[in-house]
């Protein structure tokens, strides 16, 4: 794309990951970086003040947003003009952003959600091995035992979103859900562990987050053998055996689809909304039994 590139990161966690990523594919014939403070060419050690960004913005047709999900909103909806925009979930923060926005976006607006494992190419696979009668259980499972955040419920908040994302994609709806657990620890920060069963009617399906002592980001199913859809390392195994192992990332696959503007069904705001309301539900009852928790001890 031989266009002007926008990246607002202001503190994001996962902003190095994505400058290199667009440094080595050579996508865009300028990028320009938003940081707290200040604007900056990449490739270029020149600080540019708002003013001189300003002057730039103009040419610019494409935007990614990963700053922190408290300033999504403000961020596109002063943006929201833009012909191709990639936002970071969790997309907006409540319905009433969500209203607002839809009542903004145009015909013009391309407008992606990165649910980064659904980008995967391993994700395509999945459907192929639910829809076997067979099926007994899916679990997944999002742990980082490394990271705290500075207020409660903040990582619940943060990682909700990939798990939603994958059921809502497998089977178009949420089932009703049961939280078995939530436990909340406190370290220079709150870290929190849960699992939430959604209860199918011919299967179970488990969300663990943050219940594994290593750094996990994976599905499993079994239909008779377990089959695991590891989405670090890219791999589909059973019992250790490789079965399948994809040759490009979750980001290629993201800017192919922006570059393209290909139509996708899980890029409808549509979809944004159901994970936004199933959001809410469930941090609602996290709340709600973290409470009933911490009264019965």
């Amino acid at each position: 794309i031989d266009e002007i590139y926008y990246v607002n990161l202001g503190v994001s966690f996962n902003k190095k990951k994505i400058i290199n990523f667009l440094e080595k594919k050579k996508i865009y014939s300028k990028i320009y970086v938003k940081l707290r403070k200040y604007y900056f060419e990449l490739g270029k050690n020149i600080k540019l003040s708002e003013t001189e960004f300003n002057k730039i913005y103009d040419k610019i047709e494409t935007l990614h947003i990963c700053s922190p999900a408290r300033t999504h909103f403000r961020f596109l909806k002063k943006n929201i003009k833009l012909n191709r925009i990639i936002i970071e979930k969790p997309f907006l923060n409540n319905l009433s952003q969500f209203k607002n926005i839809q009542n903004l976006i145009s015909d013009k607006n391309f407008l992606l959600v990165n649910y980064t494992y659904l980008f995967s190419p391993i994700t395509k696979k999945i459907p192929k091995e639910i829809n076997k009668k067979s099926l007994k259980k899916i679990t997944i499972n999002f742990s980082n035992k490394d990271r705290f955040y500075k207020k409660k419920f903040d990582s619940i908040y943060d990682w909700l979103d990939h798990p939603l994302s994958i059921i809502l994609y497998l089977f178009k709806k949420f089932p009703k859900s049961e939280i078995k657990k939530v436990e909340i620890i406190k370290n220079k920060g709150f870290y929190e562990k849960i699992i939430i069963d959604y209860n199918f009617d011919e299967f179970m399906l488990k969300v663990k987050i943050n219940n594994s002592n290593k750094n996990v980001k994976n599905l499993s199913l079994n239909n008779g053998k377990i089959i695991n859809f590891n989405f670090k390392k890219n791999l589909i195994s059973n019992q250790k055996k490789k079965i399948y192992k994809g040759k490009i990332t979750s980001f290629d696959t993201l800017y192919s689809v922006l570059k393209n503007k290909t139509q996708l069904d899980f890029q409808t705001l549509k979809f944004h909304k159901n994970i936004l309301i199933e959001k809410n539900k469930i941090l609602k009852k996290i709340k709600k039994y973290s409470q009933y928790y911490d009264q019965s001890k």
